[in-house]
């Protein structure tokens, strides 16, 4: 029998010449459909990271009558600041947070008011929200904690979706300048 080389230019043996074995393709085969499963999986988590809602900074009192003049015209309470942001390259969505946010402060269920609750967010652009706690009997140093929900849309109305962003906060020095 003739010497036959390999793809690579390697020679080979009689035994190696025979071709692929049937054992060989099965176990190819069963190799092949766990790696199938895990990239159609891929997309889904893809698309929920269209919206991202994080801490955008320290909360803060607001004590007194303070920022009473002030634009906004904030009363005495408590800020907590977020930042809203559109991952997406080509669409503009529509972000609606759960209201009355009910969070945590100092140990209590307590309903903030996101401002702004609803909002429009362009393609790769990002919004500023402030949850208030408004007209609270005193301003002392507190906790916030709890859990914020909100849904999205896009303007096309062609995907949405919801999640929910974990807000801890140990403390709550006053506001500098009546703002977060």
């Amino acid at each position: 029998m003739a010497s036959k080389h390999n793809y690579w230019g390697h020679f080979m043996s009689e035994n190696e010449q025979g071709g692929i074995s049937r054992r060989t393709v099965t176990k190819a085969m069963a190799w092949a459909v766990p790696a199938v499963a895990v990239a159609s999986s891929v997309p889904l988590a893809a698309a929920s990271e269209i919206v991202t809602v994080s801490q955008a900074g320290d909360a803060c009192k607001l004590p007194g009558e303070s920022c009473k003049n002030n634009t906004p015209s904030w009363s005495k309470g408590y800020l907590q600041p977020l930042q809203i942001c559109n991952n997406s390259n080509t669409d503009t969505i529509t972000v609606s947070i759960s209201v009355p946010a009910t969070l945590t402060f100092n140990g209590q269920a307590e309903n903030f008011t996101p401002i702004p609750g609803n909002f429009t967010v362009g393609p790769n652009q990002c919004q500023n929200v402030v949850l208030n706690l408004n007209l609270q009997d005193n301003s002392q140093n507190s906790s916030i904690s709890g859990t914020l929900f909100w849904t999205w849309e896009s303007q096309d109305q062609t995907q949405s979706g919801n999640g929910s962003t974990p807000i801890s906060t140990g403390s709550t020095p006053p506001c500098v300048n009546c703002t977060v």
